[in-house]
């Protein structure tokens, strides 16, 4: 029984003295601080070669937006797509762009219609993304990450 309230009064004041110093480390202002990092959100986004890197984030967003669009809208053009009827529609492109800033095409959302009209048009589409060159990646706190992004298309035929 002596050994019992020994062992119990050991374990009490082991664990006192633990709680004591790590008191005494937070009342020395020796605490590390805890920050939140939002992953969902990414501090620089892609840049082409086209794009400064100086640019605002805001600047940068609407600069990577413009010519990803542009980069894809040329090379659809020159597509030649051809139907027997008038098309006006929309599609939308998902696509990633990796760590090392090479594109990757997920999925390609566009109505039935639209690829019964246009049947190749979605391996197209991803042949057309997969051949876009390399950039420079999205940023999190100064590290290349990973970014999907979703676009819509426009798709004219007359």
């Amino acid at each position: 029984m002596n050994k019992l309230i020994a062992i119990i009064l050991a374990l009490t004041l082991f664990s006192c003295e633990k709680i004591c110093s790590v008191t005494s480390i937070l009342c020395k202002g020796n605490t590390k601080k805890v920050e939140y990092i939002d992953f969902t959100q990414i501090d620089q986004f892609p840049q082409f070669k086209d794009c400064d890197e100086m640019l605002s984030f805001e600047e940068s967003k609407t600069c990577f937006e413009q010519t990803i669009h542009d980069e894809i809208s040329n090379k659809i053009q020159n597509l030649k797509l051809i139907s027997k009827e008038t098309i006006t529609d929309t599609l939308q492109i998902q696509f990633t762009i990796d760590k090392n800033g090479q594109f990757l095409c997920n999925k390609i959302i566009a109505k039935d219609s639209l690829n019964i009209k246009l049947p190749n048009l979605s391996s197209e589409i991803q042949k057309i993304i997969q051949a876009l060159p390399a950039i420079n990646p999205a940023q999190k706190r100064g590290i290349p990450v990973s970014s999907t992004y979703t676009i819509p298309l426009v798709i004219n035929t007359k």
